[in-house]
This record gives structure tokens, sequence and C-alpha cells, in this order.
């Protein structure tokens, strides 16, 4: 019970984390994946470690890294798309100058 509330406060978290503020912003989709493949191996090594069945030193990164991952992607699919309206309007205005 205890890992599901963790699970679910440490989604909730992140989503306020990552789209309220503008923390990892500076990182691109292919950097946040390559982080998050560092901090889970990283929890995932302490986890066997520490020989633990504790999951919760392995759920809640791959949780946070998830989310992060997920955000970036998002903010990068939506300046692809605001980038892409931009040139074809540029490219209608050359069209009707013509």
């Amino acid at each position: 019970m205890l890992e599901i509330i963790s699970a679910i406060l440490s989604f909730v978290g992140a989503q306020i984390i990552f789209s309220r503020t503008r923390l990892g912003e500076s990182l691109t989709p292919w950097k946040s994946v390559g982080l998050s493949i560092l901090i889970i191996s990283f929890s995932i090594f302490l986890f066997t470690a520490m020989g633990s069945t504790y999951y919760l030193i392995v759920i809640v990164p791959t949780i946070i890294c998830s989310v992060m991952v997920s955000s970036r992607y998002h903010d990068y699919l939506m300046g692809l798309q605001t980038k892409r309206a931009q040139w074809k309007e540029s490219r209608k205005g050359v069209n009707d100058s013509l």
C-alpha cells in the first residue's frame, strides 16, 4: 500500500514540477532520456547493493524520470508545431506576393 501511495504522489509531484516550472527546460529530449537511464541505473545499482526489498528505491526515480522525458518530448513537439505553423505562414505570404 505504501508503494502505491508513494508512486501516485511521485507522479503527481513530478507532473506539477515539470509542467508548472521550467525545471529541465534546457534539456533536449535525448539528453533527458540519457539522464533518465543514468538515474534509473543508479537506483537499480543502489537497490541491488543494499540487498533491499524496498522497491521504492527503483519505482520513484523511474516514475519521476518518465514524467521528465514525456514533458520534454511534449515541449519539443509543441515547439516543432509552432515552427511549422510559422513556416507555413511565411510560405503563404511568399506565394501570395507572386
